[in-house]
């Protein structure tokens, strides 16, 4: 089997620094007994992926042995949001967060194999955290640290805090929704939009015609074509969500929202198509994201894979945050 060897720069590139430290070549040595496991496990493809994938778990070694670093920091951030210690697996009592465990292994893994949008017009990849190939690799890279984690050596100096995801991403409070409550002092076209649909916050319009038509005719909008929005012209499946903060309208989405009221309502697309606005940039408002999960509406938002549906609805929250960025409450 030939093993593409692994370099100190690419180490020290790994740690955001330039300076070698005594602990450096231990764990240096230690990715590179990584690599054979990792090609073995058929989850990496490329030479270059493999290197990344030895690289990241031996930084996730580094940090979990001296107890500080990205590791800590997004363990740390993540308990303080989500009051558990990982997204997607169950942790049983055994896992302990200051040691190493198969179940944070595993999460790191999924980041590799799932990537968000890096920029604008490029696409993301998804992965199932419980991918057999994915949960073999990770009980075998467990295996390896668990032997040898009375010689690691702590590295004195902590690694980025950005390497397992934005850390800014996890500080964001979760919001409540803007939900009009009794002396909400509302908007005109707020008012409007609940008068028209009987009290019902989403409004649903298959055409951009149709949207104008609502502008117009009971919002009281200018009739002329710069005051109806042009730019979501060519757009369709609009929703125009009444709140208290004004009144939001999205296109291309209302196929998605299970409501009896909702004509355009596609179970089957949904199925298919509607996890993609938890993981493509700018197709959902935040706003309105937050409230088709919170009021159970939409119910048939999944991944393709076993297990999607639930990975999806219960983990959406911190999906949305990984994928979505700065659009995750207009960050």
């Amino acid at each position: 089997m030939r093993i593409v060897p692994i370099q100190m720069k690419q180490w020290l590139r790994m740690n955001k620094r330039s300076q070698v430290l005594p602990s450096d070549l231990w764990y240096l040595n230690f990715a590179i007994r990584l690599l054979p496991i990792i090609k073995a496990s058929g989850l990496f493809i490329t030479d270059k992926e493999q290197v990344g994938a030895a690289l990241s778990l031996c930084l996730y070694f580094q940090d979990a042995i001296a107890q500080k670093g990205g590791w800590k920091s997004f363990s740390d951030a993540y308990y303080a949001l989500y009051k558990t210690h990982l997204p997607f697996y169950s942790l049983s009592d055994e896992y302990v967060a200051d040691e190493i465990n198969t179940e944070d292994i595993a999460f790191v893994l999924w980041t590799l194999k799932s990537h968000p949008v890096l920029r604008k017009g490029g696409s993301y990849t998804i992965h199932n955290p419980f991918d057999n190939k994915l949960t073999e690799l990770s009980s075998s890279v467990y295996k390896l640290m668990d032997e040898t984690f009375e010689e690691a050596p702590i590295c004195e100096i902590p690694s980025s805090i950005m390497w397992v995801m934005e850390p800014n991403l996890l500080e964001i409070p979760v919001t409540p929704l803007p939900e009009i409550t009794p002396g909400t002092k509302l908007k005109r076209d707020v008012e409007h939009c609940l008068e028209y649909n009987d009290g019902k916050p989403l409004l649903y319009f298959a055409t951009y015609q149709d949207l104008c038509k609502f502008f117009v005719n009971v919002l009281k909008w200018e009739n002329k074509p710069s005051s109806l929005l042009p730019d979501l012209k060519g757009n369709s499946e609009f929703i125009v969500y009444a709140n208290a903060k004004g009144i939001l309208v999205a296109p291309n989405v209302a196929a998605y929202f299970c409501e009896p009221h909702n004509p355009l309502y596609d179970a089957e697309r949904t199925k298919v198509n509607g996890y993609e606005l938890f993981c493509r940039p700018g197709l959902c408002p935040i706003d309105l994201l937050k409230y088709g999960m919170m009021k159970n509406v939409l119910p048939e938002v999944q991944f393709a894979y076993t297990n999607g549906k639930e990975v999806l609805h219960k983990n959406w929250d911190f999906i949305a945050r990984y994928y979505l960025d700065e659009y995750y409450e207009g960050l």
